[in-house]
């Protein structure tokens, strides 16, 4: 015992005298006192460890498996209830999305101009939504709503004939999660061209026997939202060609997803119970009261039961007003102020987003949240929307292209190649100033700072050209002022 516990400094553990004296007694026990130092406090038993009394090593799909339901429903209810959890998801939606991530194809000048036009009487107007409601900007806005709020949801490639409003075969239908079927979660075969395939299905998710992805089973209408006459229908295979499934990966071997924010889900339970108390509070703070003591038999039949400005009353001899006290509601803006940013924090956005209290934040703090936030949306954006929707989608596109002969040649479109909207700058001057010269030094490059801008480089070079030739034919000149260090002065041709 006192072989293997000699001296710290030599990277042992040091035995106390009352260590000893247990392992000369017992060396097992001896030996459990002086590991039992070196263990992490949080892997510890007792009082103080009791809240996590639910932590275990599920995995990732049966942890979602006895969650994900319910999570979603509440998610729901919230976004139906609760003023915040709403914003939060306007937040999320409009900032990772905003006007739509547009493709910046990659090709010849020829290629890429036709397939421009292709994509534009196809996806920038309502002939890719089956439901004929959104272009495929739009839909994106939809499935960020979806995905934020409930998860998950699917694309499903409905095949069409081409016609006077659809120049493709294809068009894009927009499900909810609640349509891939979770109860399909067992050993399962499917049929695929003729070909039996082994596999299981893990929560709706259809996997052959060596865990590659082989489709989808979807139900034909909403589970929940069908008449009773239609609900014996049973959820159909989709293959895997056919199917889209976005949602944010959290853990490895991860099937199905989750919504946002669901750590804040009792913090705003709770403090929607809060605010209702507070109210409460206020209401009976209002119902300011007096009450008249000593009141004898031979009082006057006229007595005192309200008051009102400028009245006066005599009381009897014996009569005293004694008003009451109402709670007072102090404390109300700190609590409130802590809570929602905890609840900020859960939905990854920042206290000023979240409640558009932009009072405490200058130009300083105000780049630090963007900067923190800005990078959560870029994920969403590149890790998320882009390879997971984007790219197949335009797969998609470029099949439905080759089949109808506009274009044999596939046009290149891969995740780098998409335009995400532009995020605003707080100080347009210093942050154009700070581009120049990140230009000007070959820290980054022009096409990249127009990218930033939310804008594709070929489009805007043709703006920017037809803009000069309109400038010059109608005689007018502008004067392209380069940045200089601010004690140099401009010289200004007369």
């Amino acid at each position: 015992m006192q072989n293997i516990v000699e001296d710290t400094n030599k990277g042992r553990l040091k035995a106390t005298f009352l260590d000893r004296v247990v392992g000369y007694i017992s060396p097992k026990a001896g030996l459990e006192r002086v590991k039992a130092r070196r263990s992490y406090e949080a892997a510890s038993f007792g009082r103080r460890t009791k809240a996590f009394k639910n932590a275990s090593s599920t995995g990732p799909n049966l942890e979602i498996a006895q969650s994900f339901q319910t999570l979603r429903n509440r998610s729901r209810h919230f976004v139906r209830n609760n003023g915040w959890a709403k914003r939060a998801l306007g937040v999320i939606t409009d900032n990772t999305i905003g006007q739509g991530i547009r493709p910046a194809p990659v090709g010849t000048g020829n290629q890429v101009k036709k397939i421009k036009a292709i994509w534009h009487d196809w996806a920038e107007t309502t002939a890719c939504d089956w439901y004929g409601k959104n272009t495929f900007y739009g839909l994106q806005q939809l499935i960020m709503s979806e995905i934020s709020e409930a998860g998950d949801c699917l694309i499903i490639r409905r095949k069409v004939m081409p016609d006077s409003n659809n120049p493709l075969p294809i068009k894009l239908q927009i499900l909810e999660g609640d349509q891939l079927d979770h109860n399909r979660n067992y050993r399962l075969s499917v049929n695929i061209k003729g070909k039996e395939l082994p596999g299981y299905a893990r929560l709706g998710v259809q996997f052959d026997d060596e865990g590659r992805l082989l489709g989808y089973w979807v139900w034909p209408q909403h589970p929940y939202d069908m008449s009773p006459v239609i609900q014996t229908i049973a959820s159909e295979f989709v293959p895997v060609e056919d199917v889209i499934h976005p949602f944010e990966i959290l853990r490895i071997g991860q099937v199905r997803g989750i919504p946002d924010g669901v750590a804040a889900f009792m913090k705003m339970s709770d403090f929607s119970d809060y605010e209702d108390a507070q109210l409460m509070r206020q209401k009976v703070a209002a119902a300011f009261a007096a009450f008249v003591t000593g009141r004898s038999e031979n009082a006057s039949d006229d007595p005192l039961e309200h008051m009102e400005p400028g009245i006066i009353e005599y009381l009897n001899e014996n009569e005293t007003i004694t008003f009451s006290s109402p709670p007072k509601a102090d404390g109300y803006s700190e609590y409130s102020k802590k809570i929602l940013q905890g609840i900020a924090a859960s939905y990854e956005i920042t206290y000023e987003q979240l409640t558009m209290d932009y009072s405490n934040v200058n130009y300083t703090s105000g780049q630090m949240a963007r900067q923190d936030t800005k990078g959560r949306f870029r994920k969403l954006q590149y890790n998320l929307i882009v390879p997971q929707v984007c790219v197949p989608v335009w797969g998609w596109f470029m099949e439905a292209v080759q089949i109808t002969g506009k274009m044999l040649i596939p046009v290149v479109c891969n995740a780098m190649d998409w335009t995400a909207p532009k995020i605003a700058p707080l100080d347009y001057v210093k942050e154009t100033n700070a581009r120049i010269a990140a230009i000007s030094a070959g820290l980054t490059t022009w096409s990249e700072v127009i990218r930033e801008e939310g804008r594709d480089k070929d489009e805007f070079l043709e703006e920017y050209k037809r803009d000069m030739e309109d400038l010059k034919k109608a005689g007018v000149n502008f004067t392209s002022v380069q940045m200089v260090p601010p004690e140099t002065k401009i010289a200004v041709n007369e």
